[in-house]
């Protein structure tokens, strides 16, 4: 991770994915959350960083050479979010405890995943920031394979059918869900998501003190600072 990149993941990593939606919303890119059903294992994982994206599906629909699964760990890099569309899949268990502590020890930042995930407390012991719709107990040895590896993907979105990720592109997750904010915005998008989080701190002091919600709304416009992209 070069410079640039990781200092802008730092500054991500200190912003709720709900003042970057706000960010998002206003900017022109409504539709970057992936699906409520993507969460994480405890409320309390949160994750940040640029992505690097997975693909496969399940065996019985697949065509064509499957990858072997360690291509992951050859793309894993020190800061980076592993994002696996499984397209569908809902069977088996896609990133076991294994997997999972093989990525952190590589500096992996957190796995985002829209199948699901087996071995759960391991997964919190490491602890590795992991997002997936559900957990089973099943591997995926006979259910899915790995298609595509460093790929652009689409995962399901909540306000969209899917939402695209591609290389590069900034994966932010907390209680709230995950969001995709597409690398070419990010630097402009991270510097208007904390301007409006210190509004939104003056705005928490002034209601703490019993002013009226109407009046402090007012006086603190929320999101005239942010340009429209498109």
């Amino acid at each position: 991770m070069d410079g640039e990149t990781a200092a802008l993941t730092a500054r991500l990593k200190k912003l709720g994915t709900t003042v970057i939606s706000d960010v998002l919303d206003n900017c022109g890119y409504p539709e970057q959350s992936l699906a409520s059903a993507i969460k994480p294992l405890d409320r309390g994982m949160r994750l940040a960083g640029p992505a690097v994206c997975f693909s496969g599906m399940a065996i019985a629909e697949a065509r064509g050479a499957a990858l072997s699964t360690y291509e992951m760990d050859r793309h894993v890099t020190p800061g980076s979010v592993i994002v696996i569309a499984t397209n569908g899949h809902a069977t088996s268990a896609i990133v076991g405890g294994l997997m999972a502590l093989g990525f952190a020890r590589q500096g992996c930042g957190g796995i985002v995943c829209d199948g699901g995930v087996r071995d759960v407390q391991e997964i919190l012991d490491i602890p590795l920031p992991t997002f997936s719709s559900h957990v089973t107990p099943l591997n995926s040895n006979r259910w899915w394979q790995l298609t595509g590896a460093n790929v652009t993907v689409t995962l399901p979105g909540q306000a969209s059918a899917t939402v695209t990720v591609s290389a590069g592109d900034y994966v932010v997750g907390d209680a709230d869900g995950v969001l995709v904010v597409p690398q070419a915005i990010a630097a402009a998008v991270t510097a208007w998501a904390e301007k409006l989080a210190a509004i939104e701190e003056t705005i928490v002091r002034q209601l703490t003190a019993g002013e009226p919600r109407s009046t402090v709304f007012q006086a603190n416009p929320r999101f005239a600072h942010i340009e429209k992209l498109r």
